[in-house]
């Protein structure tokens, strides 16, 4: 009589509960959309098998995060990951428009256009800009300090 035994990997689901998926989050624009997707946890291990049946896994080789919606898998700290509020998103992409010479007053109308009040528009412009304000003396228009040249008459802007 011949006994078959040997080794396998296999992946375990341990559990699952709800997380906020970093790749999902990213690809949603605002605040209602965000929500937690579907979560499995998996265990990778290897397992003795006896005539090809996994019996008991004597190895853990490690667990990883899968998201149920979009499939991406994530080291277990995912778990701990907040995606950043409206507005630290609003704050990030302030700062951002600013320093590559976007004017002031370009911005906050472009904030408006694309649905915040002029009130919220100026806040989040003043948030960043902070009173480091420089200006154009060719076309008079303001920017944050520290940009160099005029983005719109390309004249250089004095510090």
């Amino acid at each position: 009589m011949f006994i078959i035994f040997g080794t396998r990997g296999r992946e375990v689901h341990e559990k699952s509960g709800q997380f906020n998926c970093p790749k999902c989050c990213s690809q949603q624009n605002t605040v209602t959309d965000e929500k937690q997707q579907q979560y499995t946890q998996i265990k990778v291990a290897k397992y003795f098998t006896l005539f090809f049946i996994p019996i008991f896994s004597y190895e853990t080789l490690g667990r990883y995060i899968k998201c149920d919606h979009c499939h991406s898998e994530y080291n277990e700290k995912v778990l701990e990951y907040v995606p950043p509020t409206f507005a630290e998103q609003l704050a990030s992409y302030v700062e951002q428009e600013l320093k590559t010479g976007t004017p002031i007053s370009m911005l906050i109308n472009k904030l408006k256009a694309q649905g915040l009040d002029q009130d919220q528009s100026t806040k989040a412009v003043d948030y960043i800009v902070a009173n480091n304000i420089v200006t154009c003396h060719q076309c008079n228009m303001d920017f944050l300090k520290g940009v160099e040249k005029c983005s719109l008459c390309g004249q250089r802007i004095s510090q």
